[in-house]
């Protein structure tokens, strides 16, 4: 929800209305259209409320950052984040809004059209505040507007790159539309400068994640024993690790491309990815790759080993131009820092030991063509330990990215497709949370 701006509000003009209403219309990029609705309101007195939905794709999301100075419209999914935030701008023309649909690259032709009163939004916000050891943190229920007196429900969890609670809000919305009460909180890093490294480990995400979890338990309207965890990249790992504690603290956990393999090994198909989008050669990714595992082998050691040659591997990395790309360090790090730096210490962890701890139901989701780690080889691994377990699924989805979503670009007959999500993974995670929820 936004405060508007004083739009044709003068002391010598009256106040205009607010262009609340139903709009349908498209979006258009190289001659292929996707049909989309606005849905607008005045939820109170000179407050504006929006919802976005791509109608053919079933998804939506609530606009955020949302500013109408008449007869300018402005609204993103997913304000500060650098890539794949939605912004809408357009100009109010009558019945019509014209304008534009921009994410990263790609940018869209927008027309709508006004075709009656806005659809309610189908759930009701309400703020919540829990503590986790000395920590307050802050969140946002979604509760479903339905006849059921008591709802099952979710934490969301955060990647390691999205620590706020907008970042999540798209996927609660589907959930909350969907039937899930879905609680998502600000991350205890969320109000960090930028550029400063957190200094708190996977554990303490999910002692936040469980206090949560115990918060919901105690809302009138949530059905305590169907309280699960619902992560995403990190926040998968996190919600393994919250699953594992005594005492089955949560009734099932729905990971999104969580991590299958170790920490290293994410890190070393990072390098190697970035490497390969700037067109460095093949003999210096070998040499890279040959650094870093020299690197890991170190730090796996403690630092106790003799330093001479990793500082001289790194001092040859750094006079190449593509270790830019890379997240070798420039020096050796130190015994002490090895021990105390999250960074180090975390390059030892295998999220498959988490997992075998997990005794409630997990499904677990990944897309063939994740571009942050080997999807294929983390659902292996955990298929392993967790897929034989009763009521838990292990399953990838050809083609789908890190969010599950098969990127837009143009077919072989040069006719472009947007993006969407991967065929089946919407319906087949409600499905199967349906179903853990009914029992």
């Amino acid at each position: 929800m936004a405060l508007l701006a004083a739009s044709g509000c003068t002391p010598d003009r009256p106040k205009l209305p607010l262009p609340t209403g139903h709009y349908e219309g498209t979006l258009t990029y190289q001659g292929t259209e996707a049909r989309v609705a606005l849905d607008m309101r005045e939820p109170t007195p000179d407050h504006l409320q929006a919802d976005f939905r791509f109608l053919e794709m079933g998804l939506s999301f609530p606009a955020q950052n949302l500013r109408f100075n008449a007869p300018l419209l402005h609204f993103e999914q997913r304000p500060g984040q650098k890539q794949g935030n939605m912004v809408v701008e357009a100009v109010q023309e009558g019945d019509f809004w014209r304008g534009n649909f921009k994410i990263d690259t790609l940018k869209a032709d927008l027309l709508l059209v006004r075709r009656g009163k806005a659809d309610p939004r189908p759930y009701r916000e309400q703020p919540v505040r829990f503590r986790s050891g000395n920590l307050t943190l802050r969140g946002t229920l979604l509760l479903p507007n339905d006849t059921s007196f008591q709802h099952a429900a979710v934490v969301l969890l955060h990647g390691s790159s999205t620590p706020h609670q907008r970042d999540l809000y798209s996927y609660a919305d589907l959930l909350a539309r969907r039937g899930f009460a879905a609680l998502v909180y600000d991350r205890r890093d969320a109000d960090l400068p930028a550029g400063r490294l957190p200094e708190y480990s996977q554990e303490d995400l999910a002692t936040d994640a469980l206090a949560a979890v115990q918060a919901l338990k105690k809302q009138p309207d949530i059905d305590s024993t169907h309280v699960g965890l619902w992560g995403i990249s990190q926040g998968a790992h996190v919600a393994a690790i919250a699953a594992s504690r005594p005492g089955r603290p949560v009734a099932f956990v729905v990971a999104l491309s969580g991590p299958g393999v170790p920490y290293a090994d994410v890190e070393r198909f990072q390098n190697a990815s970035r490497l390969r989008e700037h067109d460095v050669s093949a003999k210096d990714m070998k040499q890279a790759a040959k650094a870093f595992d020299q690197l890991v082998g170190f730090v796996h050691g403690g630092g106790e080993s003799d330093t001479t040659q990793l500082h001289e591997t790194l001092t040859e990395a750094w006079q190449q131009p593509w270790a830019q790309y890379t997240t070798l360090p420039r020096r050796v790090p130190t015994p002490a820092e090895i021990k105390t730096q999250l960074r180090w210490r975390q390059l030892d962890l295998d999220p498959r030991a988490a997992w075998q701890q997990v005794k409630v139901p997990a499904l677990l989701v990944y897309g063939s063509a994740d571009e942050r780690f080997d999807a294929s080889e983390s659902a292996r691994r955990l298929r392993n330990v967790v897929g034989y377990k009763r009521g838990s699924t292990v399953k990838v989805y050809s083609g789908a990215n890190h969010e599950l979503m098969l990127p837009g670009g143009l077919t072989k007959e040069d006719k472009w497709e947007w993006p969407r999500p991967a065929p089946g993974f919407v319906d087949d995670m409600l499905g199967w949370m349906r179903a853990r929820t009914a029992q």
